[in-house]
């Protein structure tokens, strides 16, 4: 099992709270994953959500992330087409495969707030079509380097390379596993709904598409003391999960044409406003905090499931600089070996300032 890194740069309580800190942070953790051997680092893009995130040209970082580090994947994670240009698509990922020498790695989805749509005049309702129709012709120009329009051929530069191959889908309803598996992309799920709904999907989608990949982002802390551990993240992780309910409010209160699923776990909602804790968390197999002889454990239950990939989000992404390359130092030396016999040993990590 592969094990990533992923970031949406939020300015919250505990963390950075000015963007051009967050931005400075997340690299800083970006180059304390690439020393610990992690296998890749996969940047959320969000528009006009507030101080959830400040990614909404992912792109621009992952190009200072390729810059700063030497080995670790660089992940999107993920492109809502529906809002984009296929063509500027293209031109990105192959500009930044060229930067990085080959160590792109790339997501596409619908996009899962009302709010980022309408900021950019996309019906809820109309984005099953769009994406497919975009989708469709991103595949084409990663294959081909170039299009026609109006009889006219226009080729990319620079060209996309085959190391872009295979991409990942953001999967949440049971459809877009097997879309996912229709269109030959892996499948990426997230923490919108309960583990044990997410392995049912997963294991469908096994089935389906027996050669693509799967993977799963969770919220991580590890520390040398347990309580300590679980007091110190508790704050900034419930705050991103109230963060999750309101951005995706919409969709999980009201019907959304093209969202029904999310509707469907409206259910959700009231019953964690009310009980949101680290410990309800983790029985939706959500979260795993605390010593790393716990984390550990939760962490080998999902690779026993199958699980290709874990993409981690540390402390639910609000820690401060110094207490999350702490952790990600920690996972290095007592969680990562058990889980991958044969990964790299870790490397020092650059001085870093709180």
């Amino acid at each position: 099992m592969k094990l990533d890194l992923f970031m949406e740069f939020p300015s919250a309580p505990g963390g950075a709270t000015e963007p051009g800190q967050s931005m400075e942070d997340g690299l800083a953790v970006a180059r304390a994953a690439d020393a610990a051997g992690m296998d890749a680092v996969w940047l959320a893009e969000h528009h006009f959500l507030g101080d959830y995130c400040n990614l909404a040209a992912p792109d621009m970082v992952l190009a200072a992330v390729a810059r700063e580090t030497t080995r670790i994947g660089l992940g999107f994670g993920i492109v809502p087409l529906p809002i984009h240009d296929p063509v500027r698509v293209a031109e990105r990922l192959a500009t930044l495969d060229l930067l990085s020498n080959g160590r792109v790695l790339w997501g596409v989805g619908r996009g899962v707030t009302v709010t980022e749509l309408a900021g950019f005049g996309v019906d809820p309702g109309d984005t099953r079509i769009v994406f497919r129709e975009k989708f469709d012709m991103l595949s084409g120009l990663l294959r081909e380097g170039a299009f026609e329009r109006d009889g006219e051929r226009y080729e990319l530069r620079p060209r996309p390379t085959r190391r872009l191959g295979r991409g990942w889908l953001a999967s949440v309803s049971p459809e877009s596993f097997d879309l996912a598996a229709e269109l030959g992309l892996s499948a990426m799920t997230g923490p919108f709904k309960p583990w044990p709904m997410i392995r049912a999907d997963l294991a469908r989608y096994r089935k389906l598409a027996p050669a693509g990949e799967t993977s799963f982002t969770l919220a991580v802390y590890c520390g040398p003391d347990h309580r300590a551990a679980r007091r110190k993240a508790e704050a900034g992780l419930l705050w991103v999960y109230r963060k999750i309910f309101e951005v995706s409010r919409p969709l999980l209160t009201r019907q959304v044409a093209g969202y029904e699923h999310y509707r469907r776990l409206g259910w959700l909602l009231p019953v964690l406003e009310r009980t949101l804790s680290i410990g309800v968390l983790e029985k939706l197999g959500l979260a795993a905090v605390g010593d790393p002889a716990h984390v550990r454990r939760i962490l080998t239950g999902l690779q026993e499931s199958g699980l290709d990939r874990l993409s981690l989000v540390v402390g639910g992404g609000v820690m401060s600089r110094r207490d999350s390359v702490d952790c990600i130092e920690l996972l290095a030396r007592e969680v990562f070996p058990a889980l991958c016999a044969d990964r790299a040993p870790a490397r020092p990590t650059a001085a870093v300032t709180s």
